[in-house]
């Protein structure tokens, strides 16, 4: 049976209409959220008009078709426009604010759900239209219209936008075909066992009055048929799904390829502190996202027992920051706290699996963080229970002030594809996979993960596992004297109990003296009262006199206390302000920026600290140590021009092809000692290509993978065709140079 046959039978037809109709009752809940959120972008600019007629047209517009051709998918296609005219409302509305432009990738990935890659096509369109006409005319001064907030929308700008908005509609409406055609061959599959069970129960009806003994002989061959012919299909099915989310795995890998390789490339540059810290989080949330793809296959393989930790050396402090840094601005949006304190018994340098501890870490603090709106959210970390002989047993926990849950609700939470219930999947989103791999990641690396939770008064998950000690690790963290400060009196300002609590505990550790004031009044009347202190550390946001105003008034009275400001991420303080502070602290704090801030603030004449500098890993002398001819075979531009300028900052000059079949060519015309081999390529893909250089006599290069896919399988290809290693996109620096110094003593010795 074909897939156009069995989309036209009844059963093919009830199911594209569950689609359809699960699909129309979402977008019900979609454009009233979407006409809900034009009501409150209203109050930002007085813009109520827009959003009352323009938001309440396109509703009509969307319900007139629908309901007046009932018969008719053109209500999706109207859908799919009012969509994109939401985006352009918004943008409006909020006077072009940039981040108002992702609606146009909501709305996208919204239409998903109809399985109808052409629903994209209307959007794109529009989006086109918008940007094209709007940018125009705002760049030639049309008033009262507004697009962007930039100075100008030149032509360079305007193509790289539309070029990444059109690979993202791209990438879903490949998403909706690919899930119509699984939903088709799964539909087809069942149908056909369908048929297959009716002709034997027919079969065996016609054969009764046959003598039982051949029926039953006859039936067992018939049922062991089938059953082959299902297992084979069923082979079949699961061999498709692996296909499927290696190719997806693969798109989506390529373009981060060049994000967290450039951002590698720039860390090697000479930057500022700040420079630095922005390109670490770059770096950092490039990875997360990589590790966001593939949690689907981490579902996978740890169903199938598959996934293996790694043991590297790594520093918990800095994977807490990171985690935390990830969530600060968002925290800081929603007004509440984000905090974290690490124990002093707790070893800094640890061995384990860091990216599968920071995945652990970043489900729980993102889940905390969605469902907190007022109050916290704190991690805690100490030293807990007994542990093996060389281990140290680490508790994580993750408490917040959220909406908390009810007993009956627990049993849900680490069930995968579940969610507490069906409001809170409307509300929060989510695919109900993230507790459930954390969970299975928690108990791998031998500890267990619980919740305890009350309705309206928040949450705490904690989990704890083992882990081993790194004696040979001194950290590469900011070296300071701290000793050349004990003593010193330092008056906290924080309305946060748990604020004040961890500042306190941090200070007394350096040797300190820690004051503390839980209201700007409360500081006001213990300096009134004679006390001395040699530095006052202020919380921005309090209530009543905030920590600006309270800054003004300690400017005036007591004018040679220097202040240091607690700020959160979005929270300008600039010009006069800005003076009022010796130094501004971003949230959630890092330690050692504190430490670097307070010691300049208490001993302003003494040298600056030593600061640690990453050394840098791209170095000319590498090609001196490790001399290589080297061929690079990539078809895609970006990667070669990433490949490339990595190479050159080792010092090599390897030469780059743009499929297997160049490959052979320039092999053929140079003894290369190492070929960098893409895996998909033109013409001739890097497995055939790397066949026929072992079936060539003589000299045989090293060869080394490079492939986007991240599943066993195909590692296990690569080193099947001939291949000696492989890299998996994206391409991390220290991964590439161990593996150039690896196999160049083989080379050498050749």
């Amino acid at each position: 049976m074909t897939n156009h046959a069995a989309l036209t039978t009844p059963p093919a037809q009830a199911l594209s209409r569950r689609v359809q109709q699960r699909s129309d009752r979402l977008m019900n809940y979609f454009l009233g959220g979407y006409f809900l959120v034009g009501l409150l972008f209203a109050f930002v600019y007085d813009t109520w008009l827009i959003a009352l007629g323009v938001g309440g047209l396109l509703l009509l517009a969307y319900y007139s078709v629908k309901y007046l051709l009932p018969a008719s998918s053109l209500y999706q296609y109207v859908l799919s426009t009012v969509l994109a005219v939401f985006m352009a409302q918004y943008i409006y509305q909020l006077h072009g604010l940039f981040e108002m432009h992702f609606f146009a990738f909501i709305g996208s990935a919204v239409l998903i759900t109809y399985q109808n890659w052409r629903l994209q096509l209307p959007f794109l369109v529009v989006v086109l239209v918008h940007h094209a006409v709007f940018g125009y005319l705002q760049n030639n001064g049309w008033p009262q219209l507004y697009f962007t907030q930039l100075a100008s929308f030149d032509g360079l700008t305007f193509l790289i936008h539309m070029g990444l908005a059109t690979v993202i509609f791209f990438i879903s409406g490949l998403w909706s075909y690919q899930l119509r055609n699984y939903t088709e061959r799964h539909l087809e599959q069942a149908m056909a066992l369908a048929q297959l069970q009716q002709e034997a129960q027919l079969s065996r009806e016609r054969k009764q009055s046959a003598d039982r003994q051949q029926q039953t002989n006859q039936q067992l061959r018939r049922l062991n048929q089938q059953l082959e012919r299902a297992r084979h299909e069923a082979e079949q099915a699961s061999r498709a799904k692996s296909t499927f989310l290696a190719t997806m795995s693969h798109e989506i890998r390529t373009p981060m390829n060049g994000v967290i390789g450039m951002a590698a490339l720039l860390q090697e540059t000479p930057l500022s502190p700040e420079q630095r810290l922005f390109t670490d989080t770059i770096a950092t949330c490039g990875d997360t996202l990589i590790q966001v793809i593939n949690d689907i296959l981490d579902f996978s393989k740890i169903e199938s027992g598959h996934l293996e930790l790694e043991q590297q050396a790594f520093d918990l402090r800095q994977c807490l920051e990171d985690v935390l840094d990830m969530f600060g601005a968002k925290a800081a949006k929603l007004g509440i706290e984000l905090l974290y304190e690490l124990a002093d018994e707790v070893p800094h340098q640890l061995l384990g699996d860091a990216l599968r501890l920071r995945q652990v870490l970043i489900n729980l603090v993102g889940n905390a963080v969605k469902f907190t709106h007022q109050g916290e959210v704190c991690v805690l970390v100490q030293r807990r229970g007994i542990a093996e002989p060389g281990l140290v047993g680490i508790q994580f926990e993750v408490r917040d002030t959220g909406i908390g849950m009810a007993a009956h609700q627990m049993d849900r939470l680490f069930k995968a594809f579940s969610q507490v219930d069906a409001s809170t999947t409307r509300q929060y989103g989510g695919t109900g996979l993230g507790l459930v791999i954390a969970q299975k990641l928690v108990q791998l690396m031998g500890g267990t993960i619980q919740a305890v939770s009350q309705p309206g008064q928040g949450s705490t998950f904690s989990f704890t596992i083992q882990l081993a000690p790194d004696a040979s690790s001194t950290g590469n963290r900011t070296r300071y004297a701290m000793a050349a400060l004990a003593g010193k009196r330092i008056l906290i300002v924080d309305d946060k109990a748990t604020n004040r609590a961890i500042l306190q505990r941090q200070l007394a550790h350096w040797q300190l003296q820690p004051l503390l004031a839980s209201s700007p009044q409360q500081a006001l009347a213990m300096l009134a009262g004679g006390m001395a202190v040699d530095l006052i550390v202020i919380d921005r946001q309090m209530p009543g006199l905030d920590g600006l105003q309270l800054a003004g008034q300690l400017h005036e009275w007591f004018p040679a206390i220097p202040r240091l400001l607690l700020s959160s991420p979005g929270d300008e303080v600039g010009g006069a302000q800005r003076s009022l502070f010796v130094a501004v602290v971003a949230k959630p704090i890092r330690q050692h920026v504190l430490a670097r801030h307070l010691q300049q603030a208490l001993q302003p004449s003494s040298p600056a600290p030593l600061q640690f500098i990453p050394p840098a890993q791209l170095t000319p002398d590498f090609s001196v140590r490790y001399p290589l001819a080297i061929l690079v075979a990539e078809d895609n531009v970006m990667n070669q021009r990433l490949i490339g300028h990595v190479l050159r900052k080792l010092g090599y000059q390897p030469d780059i092809v743009d499929n297997g079949q160049q490959a052979l060519a320039a092999l053929a015309q140079k003894a290369y000692g190492l070929v960098l081999m893409d895996m998909q390529m033109p013409v001739l893909d890097g497995l055939a290509a790397t066949r026929q250089i072992r079936q060539r006599p003589g000299y045989q290069p090293v060869i080394i993978a490079l492939t986007a896919n991240a599943l066993v399988e195909h590692h296990q290809q690569c080193l099947a065709a001939g291949m000696d290693d492989f890299i998996t996109k994206p391409i991390r620096l220290p991964e590439l140079t161990t593996k150039l110094a690896h196999w160049y003593p083989r080379l050498a010795t050749n």
